[in-house]
């Protein structure tokens, strides 16, 4: 097959523009309400405030990753040191108390008694 010549492409090109060209487009003069076409135009705003006002409510996962990694930490260290100094008695009778009442509560469902006494009873 002889290689096609670089005539045949421009006209094919030429063709295909001219059939292109007779197809039938939307009417689109009259898609616009009267309402909308006497109505004032748009005022116009500095884009940084839009900016600024688009990406206030994202999320950053690096900040938020920082963020969480340091509260993770000081509660660790907190616990830490809950653990460490929690020697004096009534510390350490009161941290056993509510160790088996937990383990209690999470064998058992709560009875509406036990959520009344939980709700008034501050847990720490």
């Amino acid at each position: 097959m002889p290689a096609p010549r670089p005539l045949s492409i421009a006209a094919l090109l030429l063709g295909v523009t001219l059939f292109a060209g007779c197809t039938q487009f939307p009417e689109l003069d009259r898609t616009i309400t009267p309402e909308l076409e006497a109505a004032p135009y748009p005022d116009i705003v500095p884009i940084d405030p839009l900016l600024a006002q688009a990406t206030a409510g994202r999320i950053d996962p690096v900040q938020t990753e920082a963020e969480l990694s340091g509260r993770a930490a000081q509660l660790e260290a907190r616990a830490g040191r809950v653990g460490r100094n929690s020697t004096d008695t009534t510390t350490a009778a009161r941290v056993a108390r509510l160790r088996a009442r937990a383990e209690r509560l999470r064998q058992q469902r709560l009875t509406s008694e036990e959520r009344e006494r939980l709700e008034q009873t501050p847990a720490l």
